[in-house]
């Protein structure tokens, strides 16, 4: 493996429930130093202290226990990047390292890092932040009672689906309160509420979908079709060797946004729209449907990125 670049900037931070395992460049060889700290705010704090001279962040996306380090770091003015884990395995097995440990993958997110030189996320606003939790909440809930309905249709013990009946209504009166909250912040913010006025226009976006854009693409509006396509995992990667030309597959990028635009796809093409008319057009030359619907959520991912653009210069409120 070649020695690590000690000028860099980066600290790998492999994050768990408990505890953050850092990993920096040392200042004096071309190793690296290794310590963990708690994932709290006190050890956050000492974390930022810990950090080489204009050090930049950088953890995997992996679940909502890095969210208080990416909030300390936005606080502290720390440079602070999420990258894509699976990623950073590929490097790391790249240069033949088969283990995996919290110390090695903190050192890999490091290296990965070096090498693409990702972007720091943009500061969220509170507004954004509360939007966020309450997409992630609401997405929870509605899993949780789609699994409720379907044990409801298949149970036949009295008992069991009063206690069913009684949870699937719990979730429903929950959501509705959540979706009203929801509603109650983008409208207090006018920059977000101009740009959902804008991708309710778009033909398969509904109320969910746009909030679900608002709260999980900060970035739209700021785009390019290529960006907006893989943030959204909808960009098609060729797999062509020699004169054979492989199917195109998507991979990577946001899976919940993907998920969603997927379900905005399907509505989309039940219209009278020009996208409509698209997908239909590509069945009738022959692509498979499932093909022809990842074709129009990508061209709503774009046009969702586009609409918002003119809308950049509009103030948030302060929130």
């Amino acid at each position: 493996m070649n020695p690590y670049n000690i000028a860099s900037k980066y600290a790998g931070v492999d994050v768990s429930k408990k505890k953050l395992d850092c990993w920096k460049p040392a200042t004096k060889n071309k190793g690296g130093i290794h310590k963990s700290f708690d994932n709290d705010g006190k050890g956050i704090a000492a974390l930022v202290r810990w950090l080489p001279e204009g050090g930049h962040v950088v953890l995997e996306s992996t679940g909502c226990y890095g969210e208080l380090l990416v909030l300390m770091c936005h606080n502290l003015g720390v440079p602070v990047s999420v990258v894509n884990p699976e990623s950073v395995r590929d490097l790391a097995r790249a240069h033949g390292q088969r283990a995996k440990t919290d110390k090695i993958d903190a050192e890999f997110i490091a290296r990965f890092a070096e090498a693409v030189n990702p972007e720091p996320l943009p500061k969220p606003t509170k507004a954004q932040m509360a939007l966020r939790s309450l997409v992630d909440l609401r997405e929870s809930l509605v899993e949780e009672r789609t699994g409720h309905l379907c044990r409801l249709a298949a149970e036949r013990n009295p008992a069991a689906r009063l206690h069913l009946q009684e949870t699937v209504a719990h979730h429903n009166k929950t959501i509705a309160a959540i979706e009203k909250q929801i509603d109650a912040i983008i409208a207090s913010c006018p920059r977000m509420s101009a740009m959902r006025k804008e991708l309710r226009k778009i033909p398969g976006i509904g109320p969910v979908i746009s909030a679900t854009l608002l709260a999980l693409l900060p970035e739209l509006g700021t785009l390019s079709r290529k960006q907006v396509a893989a943030l959204c995992g909808l960009a098609p990667y060729a797999r062509d060797s020699g004169a054979k030309k492989g199917k195109r597959y998507i991979f990577g990028g946001r899976v919940k946004l993907r998920r969603r635009l997927y379900m905005g796809a399907v509505s989309a093409v039940k219209t009278r729209s020009p996208l409509a008319a698209q997908h239909k057009a590509m069945v009738a030359r022959g692509k498979e449907k499932k093909v022809s619907l990842i074709a129009v959520a990508r061209k709503l991912a774009i046009r969702a990125n586009t609409i918002c653009k003119p809308l950049l210069p509009i103030p948030y409120a302060n929130h």
